[in-house]
Order: structure tokens, then sequence, then C-alpha cells
């Protein structure tokens, strides 16, 4: 019996002891997603930028996040539905895909060592409909006045991307909770395996809800860009922030 109680306490202590640290290695959990197959959206690049916008007296953060309609998962995708095979993920049309959300998480660090502590932002923007090879950008942006306020860099300490397609998530990791290859770039080179990036968006879940309407999608933003924007889709118009 008292070796019983003990071992029992000893696993007590183990389950006590999990945390949300960005850095923990636990094994990765949940079902096994996009093992095989291309994604039927991805994320080429993201790229930041500071930039005035209109006559706004600080500069805004911008957030470039360049995506991509994969033919061949565009084309799996029409035939399945031609098939009856449940709900395709695009349109009759294997040429385009349609209703493409994405979906921003920012995090940046503070002088606290807690990641509770830290500044959690979030944005969605849903597009219409987007040609398959032919890249596009959607745009997001801080406010210059909460980047000077909350002495926010350029760049997050961490991001990642989340893309939604006729309203299924893609998945970003495969059986063994590595990134899938042509999902490399949604994510941080922090944030690149299961067991990372769970515990970072366990804690943005939690931190975004005290931003809502700070990052904004594009067509939220007023004011003209000066710099040159890059070719983007048109959107679903969502008015109402994500939390």
């Amino acid at each position: 019996m008292p070796r019983f109680k003990a071992v029992c306490a000893l696993l007590l202590a183990m389950v006590s002891l999990s945390s949300i640290s960005f850095a923990q290695t636990a094994p990765a959990t949940g079902p096994a997603a996009g093992a095989s197959g291309k994604s039927a959206v991805f994320v080429r690049n993201v790229t930041f930028q500071q930039t005035k916008l209109g006559g706004q007296v600080n500069p805004w953060n911008r957030m470039q996040v360049e995506i991509q309609a994969n033919s061949a998962a565009a084309t799996g995708a029409a035939k399945a539905e031609a098939k009856g095979e449940g709900e395709a993920k695009v349109g009759g049309n294997k040429k385009w895909v349609d209703k493409v959300k994405v979906t921003v998480t920012q995090i940046y660090k503070t002088t606290s060592a807690k990641p509770e502590d830290w500044n959690y932002y979030r944005a969605s923007a849903t597009v219409l409909t987007i040609e398959v090879n032919q890249p596009r950008s959607v745009l997001f942006y801080l406010p210059g006045d909460i980047v000077k306020r909350d002495n926010l860099k350029k760049e997050p300490d961490y991001f990642y991307v989340q893309i939604e397609v006729g309203g299924n998530e893609e998945p970003v990791f495969d059986a063994r909770g590595v990134v899938l290859a042509d999902q490399k770039m949604a994510l941080h080179k922090d944030l690149q395996t299961k067991a990372k990036f769970d515990p970072a968006k366990d804690a943005a879940d939690r931190g975004v809800v005290a931003t809502p309407g700070i990052l904004r999608p594009q067509y939220l933003v007023l004011y003209a860009d000066s710099p040159v924007v890059p070719p983007s889709p048109e959107f679903i118009r969502e008015d109402v922030p994500t939390r």
C-alpha cells in the first residue's frame, strides 16, 4: 500500500508540472493530419514592414501573408465533389478555390518572462475566391499608436497563420507532429513542431481576448498605404473582430 500511494503521488506531481512554456517538448497529440498530399491553399511567404498610412503620425506595422491555391489539391477536391464524396473544399471550377479564411496571430514578448504577460493580437480575412497557382497577398495592420504605446518591433517574436478553405481548416502538421513542407512558412521558425506550437496557441487563445479589433485586416484600414501594396484578392467582409 505505501508503494501504491507513492506511485500515485508521483503521477499527480508529473501532471501538475504541465505549463504553457513555448519551449516544452511534450509529445504531439491529436489526430494525424496531412501526412500525404498537398494543401488546397498554402502560405508561400510572410513578411513584416513598418509603414506610414495616410496622415497618421506613427508608423503602422504591416504583416503580408502571401497565399497560393494548389492546382493538384483543387482538382482532387473538384473531382470528389463531382463524385458526391462529401463536401469538397472548392467549387465545381477546379481552377478556383473559394472562401479561403486567413487568420493570423502575432505574439510580442514584454519585459516579463511569463507568456501570460505578453501582447497577443489576432485578425482574420476571408478571401472570396483565388485562382490556382496565382499567388495573392493578404495584409494585416497594427495601428501606429499601439505600436508606439506598447513599444512593438516591426516583427513579432512569434507568429502563425491558419488557413480554412470552405470552413475546413488546412492541416499544418503531419502524423509525427512536424510541420508539413508546404505550410512551413505559416509558422515562426520556433513553432515548427506541434509540441512547441500547441502551448503557444493555448497562450494566444487566452491573450487575444484582451485585444479584439486591434490587429486589422486590410479592408478595415481607412488610410492609404504609402509603399507599393502587392496585388490582393477580393474579400468577404467580416467587420466583427476575431476573438
